[in-house]
């Protein structure tokens, strides 16, 4: 006995420090050695093996979230702790030891005084009872490599969509101060003109509301890009200054494309039978399953052995005891029909997954067939705006126009440029959302990162 308990585990608290968690998310960042040693075999041929890179893609980007995420640590717990459980499904029921104590006095017996009695319990808890506990467990290990992998793809997706937003509304904080900057001036023309006499009042209140509308969104423009600039920060796993001063980098952002149509299809085909979440429901049937075989197994008696020995005032006497559950009054057919019920149940969210899915794509191929050439028309009416300023800027050299004119068609192309970038936001954003449909990054140098609980930083 002193042996066994010399074998017993220990425990040691491990209390969490907010304090100190604090200060190791402010410290966390994107050129820390300890993580360069991490990343470095996972890293893209066009980094060379070295980090920090030059500039930061979307694979350098979801590299180190995948490291530094703590909602990725999160889930590589529950995994830890999923996997966990398969041991303690494996482990067989401990006996049961029992000391039995009696004794005479002299003036009720002239025998020996005492009666003692060592009783034992075995539970007979293997053959098919242990196995469904172990296919129980092992079927929770593997809905948690699936949560996993859900995990992984959600952070990826809001690294994808952070970085996206943070340079659109860079272009777009760009694009409104050039704006409010002309609109100034044509406040400032036009007071000019009514001044003059050359002009009614009215061209002043309009001017001073084209500047009022330019100011609201620069202001917009500047709440987006912090916004976005946190949202990557989180997505990463790294506090807001961490990424001051980095080189943000996204190869062909201005020309999104559909991918093959032949592509897609084999992509959604794939993700008609095995996107994770549809492998997750088709996991949970199967723990449906199993609990339901448990619980018919459950009807039959449980058997326990029980030797032992006892002293009985003198007489040694060795003793053997069975015992067997005997199903009289219930023959446990409540949880055998509730089992059957989630059974059923689990199979409908099979059913609704797959339908999801399907729905999901068609709507997200529908979205992207859509935004493109919605971009593509944006793009010509900024490019009939540019060559109208264009010819404005010519005329005005020439004597042929006046200053607000020229402020004016200035003031169109750069409203036909954010109108260029709000169409090529829409693109992104539908590129995201059949990503998303598919679960399957589009952009080639993504696609070869394995998002699998076997392969992470």
């Amino acid at each position: 006995m002193a042996a066994l308990l010399g074998g017993c585990a220990t425990y040691r608290p491990a209390p969490v420090d907010p304090a100190a968690t604090r200060a190791q998310w402010q410290a966390s960042r994107l050129d820390d050695p300890a993580l360069a040693a991490r990343l470095r075999p996972w890293l893209p041929p066009r980094d060379h093996g070295q980090w920090p890179p030059g500039d930061y893609g979307r694979v350098e980007l979801v590299l180190a979230a995948l490291a530094l995420n703590p909602d990725v640590a999160e889930a590589r717990a529950h995994l830890a702790e999923a996997s966990a459980a398969v041991r303690t499904a494996k482990a067989r029921a401990n006996p049961t030891l029992g000391l039995a104590l009696e004794r005479y006095t002299r003036a009720q017996a002239d025998g020996a005084p005492w009666l003692w009695g060592l009783s034992t319990d075995f539970l007979l808890d293997g053959g098919l009872r242990r196995r469904l506990r172990v296919q129980l467990a092992d079927q929770g290990v593997r809905g948690a490599r699936l949560d996993y992998a859900g995990r992984l793809w959600d952070v990826r997706s809001a690294v994808r969509d952070a970085l996206e937003q943070l340079l659109i509304a860079r272009r777009q904080q760009n694009l409104a101060a050039r704006t409010a900057a002309a609109a100034t001036a044509l406040e400032q023309a036009a007071r000019q003109r009514v001044a003059l006499g050359e002009d009614a009042p009215q061209v002043v209140l309009q001017a001073v509301q084209t500047l009022a509308r330019a100011r609201s969104d620069q202001a917009a423009a500047g709440q987006r890009a912090t916004s976005a600039q946190a949202q990557l920060a989180r997505a990463i796993g790294v506090s807001v200054a961490a990424l001051q001063g980095l080189a943000l980098r996204w190869d062909d952002f201005d020309r999104p494309a559909a991918p093959p149509s032949a592509r897609l299809d084999t992509l959604a085909d794939h993700a008609l039978l095995a996107r994770s979440d549809l492998e997750r429901a088709l996991v949970d049937y199967a723990r449906r399953e199993t609990e339901l075989h448990q619980q018919v197994h459950a009807q039959y008696p449980q058997l326990s052995l029980g030797p032992g020995y006892t002293y009985d005032h003198g007489i040694r006497k060795l003793t053997f005891n069975a015992s067997l559950s005997l199903p009289l009054f219930d023959q446990n057919q409540g949880p055998i029909a509730e089992a059957r019920a989630r059974r059923e149940a689990a199979a409908a969210h099979v059913r609704a997954v797959q339908a999801d899915i399907a729905s999901a794509i068609d709507a997200a191929r529908a979205r992207l067939a859509a935004a493109l050439p919605a971009l593509d028309a944006a793009r010509a009416g900024e490019q009939a705006a540019v060559r109208a300023r264009d010819q404005t800027d010519h005329a005005f050299a020439l004597g042929g126009t006046d200053r607000g004119t020229l402020l004016e068609s200035r003031l169109a192309a750069l409203a036909a440029g954010q109108a260029t970038l709000a169409a090529l936001d829409a693109a992104w954003q539908a590129e995201a959302a059949l990503e998303d449909a598919l679960r399957t990054p589009l952009d080639p140098a993504e696609a070869t990162l394995r998002l699998a609980d076997g392969g992470r930083p």
